[in-house]
C-alpha cells in the first residue's frame, strides 16, 4: 500500500472518485466521494489483513437489520489497489454529526430524548443480533433528516463469555456519556450537576447508565411515557438475552420519524464524515489524541506500574530464557519464516534494530498489565489451535514497521510490540500481545485501544491463513 494521500484523484469501483483524504486511521482511511445520484459523501477503504470476507460479512449482517437509526451503507464491495486487497464503503449523506453540533451548543429535552430513544434503539437491534458496537461517541452520531443514526460500519461480532457482557455493557455506558455531553458539555457526572440536576428522565438514565445499573431495556423503559423505570426491575447487565423485548421497549424502540409528531431535529451543521474527530493523526504524524474520557487511566498509573513490577519480576523470564523467542529472525535479514513474529518482543523491555542492536526505551510509559496481564505466550504458542493476534500497524516494508515497533516499546515495555507476516512478505502487521485465545484478543485489543492505540486496532485469527 502506498500512503493514504496517494489514492487521492483515483476511482473505486468505476463509479466513487477519491476526492480528498479526510480521516487516515491505521489501515482504514475516509475520502470525500459522490454518490451514484451525484450527492456529497463519504467512502471508507480498509487495507484488508486476509479478514476481507469477515468485514463484509459484518456489513451485509448490518444492511439485512434494515434498522432506520443506523448509518446505511449504500454500497459496499471489494477490489485491489497497489496488490493489496482494499474493501470499501459508499455512506448515504449526511447533514450533520453530533460531535459538531454539541461543540457550541447543548440540546434541549426533546432533542435528547429524541437521540436516546434513537441510540438505544439501534444498539439494542445490533446485541439481540450478535453485535457490539465499541465505538459510541458524538463524532459516530449523524442527523439524516429528521432521523438519528449511528454508524453500523464500525461494528464487531460479540466476543463469548463475559468479555462479550463487558462489551455490550460499554456500549450502554457510552451511550451515557454521549448523553451527558449533549446534554451538559460536561465529561462527568459531578461536573455537569454542580448547577443544577439533570432532567427527568436523563437524571437516573445517565447516573445507571455509567454505574451499569441500568441496561438498554431499562434506558428505553425510562424514555418511553407509558413505561416508566420504575416499572422494570432491577436491572441487569445489558439486554442481551435475544428474547422478545417488553412492549415498553417495543414501544420506545419505534424510530422518532415514525411517530405521530416527530420531535424536533439536530441543529445541522457542516458535514463531518463518519470518525472525524477534532485531532487525528497521519499514520508517520506526531500524535494521537487520546479517546474521550480515557485520562481516567492515567490516575491509577502509579499503582498500576508497582503491580506490574511484582508481576513482571514473579512471571515473566527474560526473552534469552523464553523458547519460543528462539528462532525469530530479525528485520533485515535475509529470510522471513512465514507466520512468524520478527523482531522486538518486548519482554525485557527494549526493541531489536535492523542491525541487531539493542535500543532502550525512553521511558516505561503507561501499563495494562497490573489489571490486565497479557496472555502467556509460551503457552498460546505450545500446541494450542487459537492463533489469535491482536494487530495495530501495517506496513507495505518491513523497515516501516520495526521503527513502529520500537517506537511502541519505548513507550509501552509491556505490551510485546513486534512485527508479524503471516505470508513471509507484506503486508508487514505491527501486533502486540504475542499469541493467545479469541476471547483474550478481543479483551486486549479493547484495552490497547483505549491506551492510545489506533482505534481500527482488532483481533484476528492466524491459525490455518499462512499462503
Amino acid at each position: 500500500m502506498e500512503l493514504w494521500t496517494e489514492y487521492e484523484g483515483r476511482t473505486i469501483d468505476g463509479a466513487f472518485p477519491l476526492k480528498k483524504l479526510l480521516l487516515p486511521e491505521g489501515r482504514s482511511a475516509f475520502f470525500s466521494t459522490s454518490n451514484g445520484k451525484g450527492a456529497p459523501t463519504v467512502i471508507r477503504l480498509i487495507a484488508a489483513h486476509f479478514d476481507e470476507e469477515e468485514i463484509l460479512a459484518r456489513w451485509r449482517g448490518v444492511e439485512a437489520l434494515g434498522h432506520p437509526n443506523l448509518l446505511k451503507i449504500e454500497q459496499y464491495g471489494q477490489l485491489v489497489l497497489d496488490d493489496t486487497t482494499v474493501v470499501y464503503a459508499v455512506f448515504e449523506p449526511a447533514d450533520a454529526s453530533l460531535d459538531e453540533v454539541i461543540a457550541g451548543q447543548q440540546l434541549i429535552v426533546t432533542e435528547a430524548r429524541q437521540l436516546a430513544s434513537s441510540l438505544a434503539s439501534a444498539l439494542d437491534v445490533l446485541h439481540r443480533h450478535g453485535f457490539v458496537h465499541e465505538h459510541v461517541e458524538p463524532a459516530n452520531v449523524f442527523a439524516v433528516g429528521e432521523v438519528v443514526k449511528l454508524r453500523g460500519d464500525c461494528i464487531r461480532e460479540t466476543p463469548e463469555g463475559e468479555v462479550g457482557l463487558d462489551a455490550k455493557r460499554r456500549d450502554v455506558h457510552d451511550l451515557a456519556v454521549v448523553l451527558l455531553r449533549a446534554m451538559t458539555q460536561a465529561e462527568t457526572l459531578e461536573v455537569a450537576t454542580k448547577v443544577q440536576p439533570l432532567p427527568v428522565p436523563f437524571d437516573e438514565i445517565v447516573r445507571n447508565g455509567l454505574s451499569s445499573a441500568w441496561g438498554l431495556e431499562q434506558i428505553m423503559a425510562a424514555l418511553d411515557a407509558r413505561g416508566p423505570a420504575a416499572s422494570v426491575a432491577p436491572a441487569s447487565s445489558v439486554s442481551n438475552t435475544g428474547t422478545e423485548p417488553s412492549d415498553a421497549a417495543k414501544s420506545s424502540a419505534e424510530p422518532a420519524s415514525r411517530r405521530d409528531k416527530p420531535e424536533p431535529s439536530l441543529v445541522k451543521g457542516r458535514f463531518v464524515p463518519p470518525g472525524a474527530r477534532t485531532h487525528f493523526v497521519m499514520e508517520d504524524g506526531a500524535r494521537r489524541s487520546l479517546p474521550p474520557a480515557k485520562w481516567l487511566a492515567a490516575m491509577g498509573l502509579a499503582a498500576l506500574l508497582v503491580f506490574w513490577l511484582i508481576w513482571h519480576v514473579t512471571h515473566v523470564r527474560p526473552a534469552n530464557q523464553n523458547p519460543a523467542t528462539q528462532g525469530r529472525s530479525a528485520v533485515g535479514s535475509a529470510t522471513v519464516s512465514p507466520g512468524s513474529g520478527l523482531a522486538g518482543t518486548g519482554h525485557a523491555g527494549t526493541a531489536q534494530t535492523e542491525t541487531g542492536s539493542t535500543a532502550k526505551p525512553a521511558s516505561t510509559g503507561s501499563s495494562l498489565a497490573g489489571k490486565h496481564p497479557l496472555p502467556a505466550q509460551e503457552n498460546a504458542e505450545a500446541g494450542t489451535r487459537e492463533q489469535w493476534r491482536v494487530v495495530a500497524f501495517t506496513y507495505n516494508h518491513a523497515e516501516q514497521a520495526q521503527k513502529k515497533v520500537e517506537t511502541i516499546a519505548q513507550k509501552h515495555v509491556d505490551l510485546r510490540p513486534e512485527v508479524f507476516t503471516p505470508t513471509g512478505r507484506a503486508p508487514y502487521l505491527v501486533t502486540v500481545g504475542g499469541v493467545m485465545s479469541r476471547d483474550q484478543a478481543f479483551a486486549f485489543a479493547q484495552q490497547v485501544r483505549r491506551l492510545g492505540l489506533p482505534r481500527d486496532t482488532y483481533a484476528q485469527n492466524y491459525s490455518g491463513r499462512r499462503r
